[in-house]
């Protein structure tokens, strides 16, 4: 996303239609999760969960609280079913870093996987490398055997829809083995028609009612991800302006990037961290033009992006965690040269992020 006033004004555009969604698989028995819906100001696209949907998971980087030292994590969305979440410890540079007592599993990098394809894909292909962390966009990984004791998993509070799981799941279920590492994840795309979309005062309560309670019983709190349209951050900035106190006890922000130019990129992620005091977490970002100009990057200009975001983002130590959109079989609208599986196996795009230094 852009930072300055003349990056702000391009990215707008060229990401707006960015924010991708978690959609239908092309396995049969996968429900749809993903799904892609145009920005009502600039055409976005993110990864989203519709109801009950399963998902996979990886390994998880530095999560979980205010020690973690390697952290990604994702936004979630996937219902019915126990899984873990390993948690990095990676000091937080945020003010409000306070759950020390948070678990954490410092192995691996910072990548992570946004997995909306619970068991329909052999996860393991893709667990090496700086894979530490992953996220279902729901309550829970979306099936049984999640590879939770490897990697990192992070429930999320999808939205107003999947309060109920999340209670019963997350609140109610504490010493359920996907909530061992003590790390959840907010709204999804909370400035975005399709998906959580809601108001900051609507974000606040949401947050005081279903994610505060973890706060105090020492868990890392990662706040909601907005897309990188301009209104992403204005929802940011009246969020802070509705409950000061609530935004303060978040440990961190998500956030959405789709773009083609790595500097705007890199210029995004400084402004936000530099203007809201907190550490980053990317959940979902891809080399990707959903603006009128629709222009793709190709398979050169690919490579050049993975390598140079990431080189960035590992360089930083306010950045958590970050994870591609996304190690999904339906693209929903992303370009191929953006593809990270083919089949069940990674593609070499994705080798490029995972053996990113």
């Amino acid at each position: 996303m852009k930072s300055f006033a003349t990056s702000l004004a391009l990215a707008a555009l060229v990401a707006s239609t960015a924010m991708v969604s978690a959609s239908t698989m092309d396995q049969p028995d996968v429900p749809d999760v993903v799904r892609r819906h145009a920005h009502k100001r600039a055409a976005h696209k993110s990864c989203s969960a519709s109801g009950q949907a399963k998902h996979k998971s990886k390994k998880p980087a530095a999560a979980a609280a205010q020690n973690y030292k390697s952290s990604g994590s994702k936004s979630t969305s996937s219902s019915h079913s126990q899984s873990k979440s390993d948690s990095d410890s990676s000091s937080s540079s945020s003010s409000s870093s306070s759950s020390s007592s948070a678990n954490g599993n410092t192995s691996g990098g910072k990548m992570g996987l946004c997995w909306a394809n619970r068991d329909g894909m052999p996860i393991d292909n893709f667990d090496f490398g700086s894979v530490s962390w992953f996220y279902s966009w729901d309550s829970v990984p979306g099936w049984d055997n999640a590879p939770v004791d490897k990697l990192m998993y992070c429930p999320m509070l999808w939205g107003w829809k999947n309060a109920d799981s999340f209670k019963k799941n997350v609140l109610d279920n504490l010493d359920a083995k996907s909530n061992q590492h003590k790390c959840a994840m907010a709204m999804n795309e909370v400035n975005q028609k399709g998906q959580s979309d809601m108001s900051p005062q609507d974000g606040c309560k949401l947050i005081e009612e279903y994610l505060l309670p973890l706060k105090n019983k020492g868990w890392y709190l990662m706040g909601p991800s907005t897309t990188n349209a301009p209104d992403g951050k204005t929802w940011y900035q009246n969020f802070k302006k509705a409950c000061p106190d609530t935004f303060n006890k978040l440990d961190s922000i998500a956030i959405h990037y789709y773009g083609t130019s790595s500097d705007d990129f890199k210029q995004y992620l400084q402004d936000w961290h530099q203007t809201f005091g907190k550490d980053i977490w990317v959940t979902e970002f891809s080399c990707q033009d959903f603006s009128s100009k629709n222009q793709q990057c190709d398979k050169d200009k690919t490579n050049a992006f993975a390598n140079e975001v990431t080189s960035f983002m590992n360089s930083q130590d306010w950045v958590k965690g970050w994870a591609p959109f996304a190690v999904i079989q339906n693209l929903q609208g992303v370009s191929e040269t953006q593809r990270l599986s083919n089949g069940n196996n990674p593609t070499a795009l994705f080798r490029t992020y995972a053996n990113a230094n």
